[in-house]
């Protein structure tokens, strides 16, 4: 790892760390100091370690992917708000689709491997609606059905995309450390943040939430950086 990812990871880690510090102090209105300059720090080493890249699509992808969590952290800032939460979803949601568009350029659904993604897939959707169970009556209950269920396929469709990436045998290393662990704590980040919106939420709660928020972009941004050096 050269000085200049290094000084960044550094810096991401130190802004993650002080904003789950503002969280358990309750000074959230520093926050804006925080929870907005982990995403720009990371396009930053992107921008640093693929200048030279010959996957410049790829690039694009996961700059607009980072950009749109950008503006999704920036939103939810106050996610108190329902307009407020709308659009930090909204925001999240683009991100995701980008995400798959990005995954799904490395490697297609194709019929040799139908099986594991059906598979993959049932899982994955299993694994949602068992999160509906706890939290759609207070969905319901918010009118809040529509955005939810939309979000939570194209989360899904993230997730399962990011799992056939390991079927590319030249990234395989690079799914199975940084893609597919990026897209797990994803989805975890994404359910803390469900359940303490729509079904119990707990003092600090927010901790969890950006920790596993913070370790998803992270892996992310490291797997993209060295699909991008490739």
């Amino acid at each position: 790892m050269n000085t200049y990812r290094a000084l960044i990871f550094f810096l991401f880690w130190m802004a993650l760390l002080i904003d789950c510090f503002l969280i358990f102090t309750q000074k959230t209105e520093y926050r804006v100091y925080t929870k907005t300059l982990l995403i720009p720090l990371l396009m930053i080493a992107i921008y640093i370690e693929a200048r030279n890249t010959k996957h410049s699509t790829s690039q694009i992808l996961i700059n607009v992917a980072f950009f749109f969590c950008f503006l999704g952290d920036f939103t939810l800032l106050n996610d108190e708000d329902s307009g407020r939460f709308t659009l930090g979803l909204f925001s999240f949601l683009v991100a995701h689709l980008v995400l798959i568009f990005f995954f799904y350029r490395l490697k297609p659904f194709t019929v040799k491997y139908a099986t594991f993604i059906v598979i993959t897939s049932l899982v994955v959707l299993s694994y949602i609606l068992g999160l509906f169970y706890y939290i759609w009556d207070s969905v319901s209950l918010q009118n809040f059905e529509i955005p939810v269920v939309v979000y939570a396929v194209v989360l899904g469709l993230m997730v399962v995309t990011s799992i056939n990436t390991i079927k590319n045998r030249s990234i395989k290393r690079i799914a199975k450390f940084y893609f597919i662990p990026g897209a797990l704590f994803f989805l975890v980040s994404d359910t803390l943040l469900a359940l303490s919106k729509f079904y119990y939420n707990y003092n600090y709660s927010a901790v969890p939430i950006m920790l596993t928020y913070g370790l998803a972009i992270f892996l992310l941004t490291c797997g993209a950086i060295r699909f991008l050096e490739k």
